[in-house]
């Protein structure tokens, strides 16, 4: 009785054990579960938080904008396209994975079931075998019990007969449970990979609407660029370091938005969204060329150039100013050809090197020919008193923000000095 007992206290024993041991994996796997969905959850409130922080920066006006604003705006679409990118790399990965798992549960299932049908077939060869050919009564007749000895020996055979029949139903139960547990994983795996291939599919084009938001801005502000760019170059013969000022700061935009592919987006996905730029080597010209234009028919007024088409209009906004006490001086229409000459020394002789590559691609940065309002003779830089209005506090700007419009001038906000028919 007490072996017994003690055995039944062991199988007790190991059995509390084996409780407590599938307690313990259950309570990690479920810890596991609830990381790994806390985890997910992370990422998608940060792709939330990216992506909305994406849209308001897109909002910021280019034109309007100070520097630190148009850079941090720069940053926020660029943080945004590689947080898209990475979302998308790892969704194809994880469904990539899946795929190689369900590929090697087929694989194993598969296997399995050619043991599974070896198995079959030896059931089935022993069961005809002993339908056909039973046991020889006659062995057994010689096992009759004359000993002790000999009934042992009946005994151990009959035990080794059954116990060899138990093993191999046992074998083929067990490799039934394997076949099983493997195509579920299959299924499983496979489902997995069609998911994670959804959420990929999902995040390329979240990736490609990112990139997509990220390339209009850039096309902004490269307009910008090369508005203020060719503004500078031709202040800088008229006030040295108002132009030098207005460089330094637009050379840091460039140098951000070099970063920004030229061409949109085509939705491969397979790139970042912030590779080498123009400033890298980019060949493709962007879709639209500057528009050139012929040299337009001129006249002076009150010593500004400026196309004959707007000279009533600007020699009635010097009479209004002037009778408001406002002395307004200032230049109008200057020739493409000096653009020209620039673009070939900064940027390069080619075609498309003078009038296709942005701004932001030569060094230093040089506003292409043709995009000044001014090679048009429709804009105009004022100066109040002898002095470029070179602020929105400057007398000469309060006047012309109150009153220009009125003549059909608008001002293209980056710049207060400058005016033209479309604020542009």
């Amino acid at each position: 009785m007490k072996p017994n007992r003690r055995t039944a206290r062991s199988t007790a024993a190991q059995s509390l054990l084996g409780v407590l041991v599938v307690g313990l994996v259950a309570l990690l796997a479920g810890s596991s579960v609830t990381a790994g969905a806390d985890l997910a959850a992370a990422r998608d409130r940060r792709a939330a938080v990216r992506s909305q922080q994406a849209r308001v920066a897109s909002q910021v006006d280019v034109l309007e904008a100070g520097e630190a604003s148009v850079l941090a705006a720069l940053a926020a679409l660029d943080e945004n396209v590689r947080g898209q990118q990475a979302a998308m790399v790892e969704a194809r990965r994880q469904a990539e994975s899946s795929r190689l798992e369900a590929e090697q549960a087929e694989a194993d299932a598969t296997e399995t079931g050619r043991q599974l049908d070896r198995l079959r077939a030896r059931m089935t060869d022993y069961a005809v075998a002993a339908y056909v050919s039973p046991p020889d009564e006659e062995l057994f007749r010689q096992f009759e019990a004359a000993s002790a000895q000999q009934d042992a020996n009946r005994r151990a055979f009959l035990d080794l007969r059954s116990g060899n029949d138990l093993d191999l139903i046992d074998q083929l139960r067990a490799t039934k449970r394997r076949l099983e547990e493997q195509l579920a994983r299959a299924r499983e795996a496979r489902a997995n990979a069609e998911s994670q291939l959804a959420a990929a599919e999902a995040a390329l084009g979240s990736l490609t609407a990112a990139q997509t938001e990220q390339h209009r801005f850039a096309d902004q502000v490269r307009a910008r660029l090369d508005e203020r760019l060719s503004e500078a170059q031709y202040l800088s013969r008229l006030d040295s370091s108002f132009a030098a000022q207005i460089s330094a700061e637009e050379s840091k935009l460039a140098e951000a938005v070099s970063k920004v592919p030229v061409n949109p987006p085509t939705g491969g996905g397979s790139g970042s969204g912030s590779g080498s730029g123009s400033g890298g080597g980019t060949t493709t010209p962007p879709v639209t060329a500057p528009p050139i234009t012929p040299t337009p028919g001129l006249v002076t007024v009150g010593g500004i150039t400026v196309a004959t088409s707007i000279g009533n209009q600007l020699r009635q906004l010097l009479a209004a100013a002037s009778a408001a006490g406002i002395n307004l001086g200032g230049y109008g229409y200057r020739d493409i050809n000096a653009q020209i000459q620039l673009r070939r020394q900064n940027c390069g002789t080619s075609d498309y090197a003078v009038w296709y590559m942005p701004a932001d691609g030569c060094r230093p940065p040089t506003a292409r020919p043709g995009y000044s309002m001014h090679e048009r003779g429709l804009a105009i830089d004022f100066q109040a008193n002898g002095s470029f209005i070179n602020s929105r506090s400057n007398p000469g700007f309060i006047w012309l923000a109150a009153n220009a419009g009125r003549f059909g001038f608008i001002n293209l906000p980056s710049e207060p000095w400058h005016w033209s028919v479309s604020g542009s």
